[in-house]
């Protein structure tokens, strides 16, 4: 049956993961706690819902909750970066914030500084940047500072692509955060099956005290994922002592981790539209945040990943489930929503595919699949029939997950409008966008195909921002 042109809207926008005002963001940027607050910067187009006239944005938090919009922060200007402000970090310099960000030009990159006392006024520094990449770096391969302290010293890791051939972060150091010294290659890939360009490095230790391991995390230029690296820092090199996948086929990009006071390590990450610009501009938005994550190691060494606990905040009425009677001798129950957090665990599955089915319409021709097949080692998540519009993207998403003789598959699933965020067993995370088409759309089902036991909880969750569910306009302030 050919669907019509014009269909009763949907609302994809989430309503608990972060999104601009209106028109594009990107990548986080600049991500701390300072002050009593939580604060997320964020590349911004005031102007537009596709990527453009790049500013920084700015939203701050008292919980990881509740969150308000805050003055934009950066915008391009006569100098270094004319050509838009792009992505960068936060530290606190001799008691003064500071931002360390790309400007972005014609000829090159460039790494700039900004410095405020409130977080919301920011004075550039044009003297103070940082123009020359190393040899065998082009002017356009050097970018997204991420700048920390460590035994005495300022470092900032840079991305860069050396010889347009593999991805490499190089490192510099500084004693007063201000003049900085090429200390060479931190790490770069062997080959160019890890990228060609490495974006948004993150280096930083991770675990108790005395037995911390340093994590390096990328960002795969062309839509190739991202990738974490566990190990050793030393003599300002970084030795690898694990590797994998942080987030699969680019479903959420440019991961920017944070330390706060309680001793946590957070991280956020871009989700982007996977949908044509027409419909984009439709919506007047574009792009959301990943929910701030809790990272840790497992006992294995391995990096772990999941949401912050504060997301459970948010949780309202738990949603009865519906036993399916007659699904013998499969299991299966029933529950309906658009904006959930899912806990769900299968023990230890064999050879019998288990999961979820979400936003499906009673007619079946709209519906997303969250599936593991115990014997592929799979985790996917089915887009084939999430949409019935022409539009967006619907590939399928999958990631390789080995569970150990007797280990349970425990699921957390956060839906919110178009965003699907699905964590296994804290050490997988798949990241996507799904936009159905049909009102009727909401329907869910937990299921397994064999008689082991399941356990599901589903709660309807709440808003992030105190007006209520939906996102509140922003009015545009000018920056100086």
């Amino acid at each position: 049956m050919t669907q019509p042109d014009h269909r009763p809207p949907c609302s994809h926008r989430p309503q608990y993961h972060f999104t601009a005002p209106q028109n594009w963001i990107n990548d986080p940027n600049g991500v701390c706690f300072h002050a009593g607050r939580y604060h997320l910067y964020y590349q911004y187009n005031p102007n537009a819902s596709k990527w453009g006239d790049i500013h920084w944005g700015h939203a701050s938090s008292a919980d990881l909750v509740t969150w308000r919009d805050e003055p934009l922060a950066l915008a391009p200007s006569a100098g270094p970066d004319a050509g838009g402000c792009f992505s960068g970090s936060f530290a606190v310099v001799d008691g003064l914030p500071t931002v360390y960000y790309t400007g972005y030009t014609t000829e090159r990159q460039v790494q700039c500084v900004a410095t405020s006392a409130d977080l919301i006024h920011w004075t550039k520094h044009p003297e103070r940047t940082l123009v020359q990449p190393p040899a065998g770096v082009e002017g356009h391969d050097f970018r997204d500072p991420y700048v920390f302290r460590h035994d005495g010293h300022w470092y900032m890791a840079l991305g860069a692509s050396l010889d347009h051939e593999r991805g490499q972060c190089l490192l510099y150091r500084s004693a007063d955060g201000i003049h900085w010294e090429d200390r060479g290659v931190l790490y770069a890939a062997e080959d160019s099956r890890l990228g060609v360009m490495w974006e948004c490095p993150n280096f930083f230790p991770l675990g108790s005290p005395g037995q911390e391991k340093w994590v390096l995390t990328v960002s795969l230029w062309l839509g190739l994922g991202v990738h974490a690296f566990v190990g050793r820092f030393e003599n300002e090199r970084f030795v690898p002592e694990w590797s994998g996948p942080l987030d699969v086929d680019a479903g959420a990009f440019a991961h920017l981790t944070t330390r706060v006071p309680d001793g946590r390590t957070l991280q956020w990450a871009w989700a982007n539209e996977q949908r044509e610009q027409p419909l984009i501009d439709a919506d007047g938005w574009a792009g959301a945040m990943t929910v701030p994550r809790q990272l840790g190691l497992d006992a294995q060494g391995g990096l772990t990943q999941a949401p912050v606990a504060e997301v459970a905040l948010l949780r309202q009425a738990e949603v009865a489930l519906q036993p399916v009677a007659d699904a013998a001798p499969a299991q299966r129950w029933r529950f309906a929503g658009r904006h959930l957090d899912i806990e769900a665990r299968f023990a230890a599955p064999g050879r019998y595919k288990v999961g979820l089915t979400l936003l499906a319409n009673p007619a079946g021709s709209e519906v997303t699949r969250v599936v593991y097949w115990p014997e592929a080692r799979r985790l996917s998540i089915e887009r084939g029939r999430s949409s019935l519009e022409h539009g967006v993207k619907r590939q399928d998403v999958h990631a390789h997950l080995l569970l150990q003789p007797g280990e349970d598959l425990t699921l957390r699933v956060l839906l919110d409008g178009s965003m699907l965020e699905v964590f296994a067993n804290d050490r997988v995370c798949l990241t996507t966008r799904v936009y159905p088409t049909d009102p009727a759309s909401e329907l869910g089902e937990v299921y397994s195909e064999g008689p082991d036991a399941v356990d599901c909880r589903v709660w309807a969750m709440g808003s992030m921002w105190p007006e209520g569910l939906v996102r509140p306009p922003l009015v545009k302030q000018p920056v100086a």
